[in-house]
């Protein structure tokens, strides 16, 4: 897997996070590894934690390629193509959700 992508996944979460929660962010944690597959969390005391996960699959005879970039936490589970545009546009118009 691209040694890159998860550093510029973290930097446009970092990114994310600074625009939109201002001073309300606690924590960007990640990315934890987990198997082929890396998990960040962006946890707020006043919203929704929101997850990400970027999913790897390994070919028969190769290394492990992203698959999908996973979003949990923006309203309805998303499925992105691996790629930072996709992730970027996304993160351009989400909307936060209130913790009750």
């Amino acid at each position: 897997m691209n040694v890159n992508l998860p550093q510029e996944i973290t930097r446009l979460l970092t990114e994310f996070a600074a625009a939109k929660f201002s001073a309300q962010v606690m924590e960007v944690k990640g990315p934890v590894q987990e198997g082929m597959n890396y998990r960040w969390r962006i946890v707020s005391n006043r919203y929704k934690e929101i997850t990400v996960v970027l999913s790897a699959k390994r070919s028969l005879f190769g290394k492990p390629s992203p698959s999908a970039i996973e979003i949990y936490g923006l309203g309805a589970t998303k499925t992105l193509k691996p790629n930072l545009q996709d992730l970027q546009n996304f993160l351009e118009q989400a909307e936060l959700m209130a913790v009750r």
